[in-house]
């Protein structure tokens, strides 16, 4: 693990914001290029939703980490400085998500359709930034004593001689990219069924799967996140996934 990558003087570049950073550019350039290039969506008015999303969905992840680790710093089980540090991936999307609703709205930009925009970009951000995790060492899974290292076990910096955990970021991570792969494939086919309508369902198969992931094995996590964000996230998309495909069965008998 590798959480800082250079320190000059005071100056500190840390891997976990690097990453996150990057992850953060990737879902905001890359959700915009697709909402011009296949939805036809003004550039100014894709700029202005993307620019509200970013900044809600920062502020988001930080407060909700913040709020997640203040009972453990008010019993003493954690310092100040861990508990100021790290992003909640939970948080964000929410914040992000309904500051994104509310801007759409008023830009007149069909929600449906950029959600299908933002969904692969939104699987992508998270592969990447979910390594950030892992180098800085945050979202642990696990841990355990065991002699010898179990192979699929990792020991992280800050971890005893002995102690291995469950490797929850590369998991995510992998799950992540797994998940971007399959919306790929899935896009290609609804687009074909779908011609000129309107009906999403790559972000609701997103919402579904990622959901359901965090709800499985969230409690291999040291400190696992509010479980009935998960729940609520999986129902929803599972709901919406339903509506979106029978609305595609009727756009293919026309």
């Amino acid at each position: 693990m590798h959480p800082v990558i250079f320190k000059i003087s005071f100056v500190e570049a840390r891997s976990y914001y690097l990453l996150w950073a990057s992850a953060l550019l990737i879902f905001v350039f890359w959700t915009r290029r697709r909402a011009e290039k296949l939805w036809d969506m003004d550039d100014d008015d894709v700029t202005s939703v993307l620019l509200w999303v970013y900044c809600a969905g920062v502020l988001g992840s930080y407060a909700a980490s913040v709020a997640e680790r203040l009972p453990l710093y008010l019993s003493g089980g954690l310092s100040l400085k861990m508990t100021l540090r790290g992003l909640s991936s939970g948080g964000g999307m929410l914040a992000g998500g309904l500051v994104g609703i509310w801007r759409l709205k008023k830009c007149r930009i069909g929600i449906e359709d950029f959600a299908e925009a933002a969904a692969i970009p939104a699987a992508a951000m998270l592969g990447v930034g979910r390594i950030g995790c892992f180098m800085e060492g945050c979202c642990a899974g696990v841990g355990k004593h065991y002699a010898p290292a179990p192979w699929w076990a990792v020991h992280l910096h800050f971890d005893p001689a002995g102690l291995y955990r469950y490797p929850s970021q590369l998991m995510e991570s992998l799950a992540a990219l797994t998940m971007l792969i399959l919306l790929l494939l899935v896009e290609r086919f609804v687009r074909r069924v779908r011609g000129g309508g309107s009906a999403a369902v790559v972000f609701p198969l997103f919402m579904a799967l990622y959901g359901l992931y965090r709800l499985i094995f969230d409690h291999f996590r040291e400190l696992p996140g509010s479980r009935w964000i998960w729940l609520l996230a999986s129902f929803a998309g599972l709901l919406w996934l339903a509506f979106s495909v029978i609305r595609l069965f009727a756009l293919r008998r026309r």
